[in-house]
């Protein structure tokens, strides 16, 4: 399976479900097997409620969620390190991406040697543009509140 999720690391974190593939085919379009029920919006809002708050319950749980953040900067730096041009949503500075601009944000990079590199025109639905955008807001209005 290859999906992503755009814009903060939090409250407005966007899952990309329009992009997300399982074995090449698209993720809204695979017809359920082996029993499962399908993929509805209603399942959907509840897999994403379930991602944007695990934060929160690992919180309660463990106290802080410092082990997964280990695990992903050092799968970044394993991608830098070993120059894989390997396609993850990192946070950078992006100018004019789909019509958001001057504000750090995770969208899917390619990151090798050179660190975060392209930004990928990722397909997205209208509705996942507009959560992209809303959380760029976010960003920008929490920026600004610390004088950035």
């Amino acid at each position: 399976m290859h999906a992503y999720v755009a814009g903060e690391h939090g409250d407005t974190a966007v899952p990309l479900w329009s992009s997300a593939t399982i074995g090449g085919v698209p993720l809204l379009d695979l017809e359920p097997f082996d029993g499962r029920q399908p993929l509805t919006q209603d399942v959907r809002d509840a897999i994403t409620h379930d991602v944007v708050h695990s934060a929160y319950d690992i919180i309660a749980g463990k106290g802080a969620t410092a082990y997964a953040i280990g695990l992903a900067a050092s799968r970044i730096v394993e991608a830098v390190t070993n120059d894989e041009h390997r396609v993850m949503p990192v946070s950078s500075l992006v100018t004019d991406y789909r019509g958001i601009d001057d504000v750090c944000l995770s969208v899917p990079t390619m990151v090798s040697h050179a660190g975060a590199g392209t930004l990928l025109p990722t397909p997205m639905s209208e509705g996942e543009l507009t959560s992209l955008r809303h959380s760029a807001e976010t960003l920008r209005a929490a920026a600004g509140q610390v004088g950035l």
